[in-house]
């Protein structure tokens, strides 16, 4: 099927003055350090695809190296911007791990191009992410030229060792420079505090990013250790990675929408079921029926319905960043808040998330508008913790009592309030 074109706009930043500052100076500083990466330390031969290295080899080095940046972002493409393992990082912490931070600072700065970036992000926000990445690659080449430097006198007899041990080093310090980097821009642009920010880089991610480092030192001991055949060996070796990694990703993803399927997100509600019984965590489960989908698929043809449930996909991650949305099924979708600071925050979101699915949509030039039926069940610690099959269904029945009253938010806290706002317009706009 051809993809229709919708014309969704790009919320505006909270703070788009701070941000472009904050954008320019790390721009500077991060292709700024490059120049001076590229002044002060010669690009190592080791990184060469020759026998005689010299500059034709580095040359075909850093080729390969960004090749295969670029491949994981097609791939990325293709996995619809979800499932970060082997992204950009390994190929970085490789670059700079065999031919120093010059080269793993050109490697971030070129591999990181991915066509969805260029275009979703504002010309900006692009130019920021690659001189993130350069800066962090720099710094992370450096330490790690420290490091060997300062261990290889302490243990000469130990070369592997040592190699591995920078090789960590800095490969944790390049991803926990980008992270905090990309910290600064999600703050500016989406006005989130310290306890959203924090959420962002949850266990998930930092295992994934420890497992990148550990990739990168893995490809940059095959490199080196393998002769003028190393590069063969470690595209084989990325790609069979992919392929495990892609295989699991793609099993807990809807297809059509790129949200999490129901075995993914029962996941990571049980998940949010034991944090909340651990740690006294307070979430959140939004059960989502769409109010006015029947008509639109009974009057424009399953076709066209399906491009409104992608658009409803992008506004459920768009509304709220950095969560857990899933498409259950049909046109029922879940959302799943986490370590919420009270309730009324509970009950903000799920309004902003019920305003986001009502609003009209244009597809091909066509207008189309669905309301949205919400249930909210928290998610609390209680003496008897209630399965995810419970909790799936009491968020049910509150989501079918807003839909009896007319569509809206049915909102149950532990006062047993009800927040309650009928859902209009649910013909479809011709």
């Amino acid at each position: 099927m051809t993809r229709r074109r919708t014309t969704e706009r790009r919320p505006e930043p909270r703070d788009r003055g701070a941000l472009l500052v904050y954008t320019a100076v790390t721009t500077i500083v991060g292709l700024g350090s490059l120049v001076w990466a590229a002044a002060t330390f010669p690009i190592d031969d080791a990184i060469s695809l020759t026998a005689a290295g010299g500059r034709e080899g580095i040359l075909l080095g850093l080729v390969f190296w960004i090749a295969i940046g670029l491949l994981g972002g097609t791939r990325v493409e293709r996995m619809q911007g979800h499932g970060v393992l082997t992204f950009h990082l390994p190929f970085i912490i490789a670059a700079i791990a065999v031919g120093g931070p010059a080269a793993g600072g050109i490697v971030a700065l070129v591999s990181t191009i991915e066509r969805r970036e260029l275009r979703e992000v504002p010309w900006y926000g692009t130019v920021a992410n690659h001189a993130h990445l350069t800066l962090s690659a720099v710094v992370g080449g450096v330490v790690l030229i420290g490091i060997e430097g300062t261990l290889g006198t302490l243990l000469p007899d130990k070369p592997q060792a040592v190699a591995l041990i920078a090789i960590i080093a800095g490969g944790a310090l390049l991803t926990l420079i980008a992270i905090s980097l990309a910290a600064g821009t999600v703050h500016l642009r989406d006005g989130l505090t310290r306890n959203q920010l924090t959420r962002l880089y949850d266990t998930s991610y930092r295992a994934t990013a420890a497992t990148e480092v550990v990739l990168g030192w893995i490809l940059a001991y095959t490199y080196t250790a393998l002769g003028w055949w190393a590069a063969l060996v470690a595209a084989i070796l990325v790609l069979a990675v992919w392929q495990s990694h892609d295989a699991t990703t793609i099993s807990h993803h809807d297809p059509m929408t790129g949200l999490l399927n129901r075995s993914g997100f029962d996941i990571r509600l049980t998940q949010a079921i034991d944090d909340s019984q651990r740690h006294d965590r307070l979430g959140a489960l939004l059960a989502i029926d769409l109010d006015g989908f029947k008509a639109i698929n009974d009057l424009n043809g399953h076709p066209m319905g399906d491009e409104v449930l992608r658009v409803v996909g992008e506004r459920l991650q768009a509304s709220i960043r950095m969560t857990d949305a899933a498409r259950l099924g049909g046109d029922e979708f879940g959302v799943l808040l986490v370590d919420l600071p009270n309730v009324a925050t509970a009950r903000r979101l799920a309004k902003r998330v019920h305003d986001a699915i009502a609003k009209p949509m244009d597809i091909d030039g066509r207008a189309f508008h669905v309301g949205a039926s919400i249930g909210v069940y928290l998610i609390e610690r209680a003496r008897k913790p209630p399965t995810t099959g419970l909790v799936l269904k009491l968020a049910d029945q509150l989501m079918y009592e807003a839909k009896a009253a007319g569509g809206g938010v049915r909102f149950s806290d532990r006062a047993g309030d009800v927040l309650h706002t009928p859902s209009e317009g649910l013909a479809p706009i011709r």
